[in-house]
């Protein structure tokens, strides 16, 4: 289950550190949050969803679709200003920091790995960091750092496909 790798991300093995995350970590609740209104997606419930999306945005300033595909590991550093759009898939251990936009661009559609998107596709252990911004049917991949600031709109980042 993904909340036991996000959970793992947050606390690096230690039970206390895994302790004091669940009682007292902000941005793991903002993932517990994502997670919950995410199965309730998946199980076609998409009024509570949202409503679970709805609580993530007031509570914590956090807007994580609940239709996004992030896998587990996922972990949020100052999660204030996030912003995931519906169609973003992310593999493994995606690390994000506050004000950070993942959305897509009106028009533009390009299958990455046999999926149709028009919103980034982020491959494993990718780092964006404060203020970036990615959008359009951008490929991140395999350990990339997106620099604090960045607007990253290009087909491809970093290495060609």
């Amino acid at each position: 289950m993904y909340i036991g790798k996000d959970l793992h991300r947050y606390s690096n093995g230690s039970v206390k550190k895994a302790l004091l995350t669940i009682l007292c970590n902000p941005c793991f609740h903002t993932v517990c949050l994502y997670r919950f209104s995410s199965v309730l997606y998946k199980i076609y419930l998409t009024p509570l969803a949202k409503i679970v999306w709805y609580l993530n945005r007031m509570l914590f300033h956090a807007d994580i679709d609940f239709r996004s595909r992030i896998a587990g590991g996922f972990k949020i550093v100052h999660g204030l200003g996030l912003v995931i759009g519906h169609e973003v898939y992310a593999e493994e251990n995606l690390t994000v920091y506050q004000h950070v936009t993942l959305g897509g661009s009106r028009g533009e559609y390009r299958i990455i790995n046999g999926i149709n998107t028009g919103q980034p596709y982020i491959e494993d252990n990718v780092t964006i960091y404060t203020g970036a911004g990615v959008f359009g049917p951008v490929h991140l991949k395999s350990g990339e750092v997106i620099k604090a600031g960045s607007i990253v709109t290009t087909k491809s980042y970093g290495q060609d496909l």
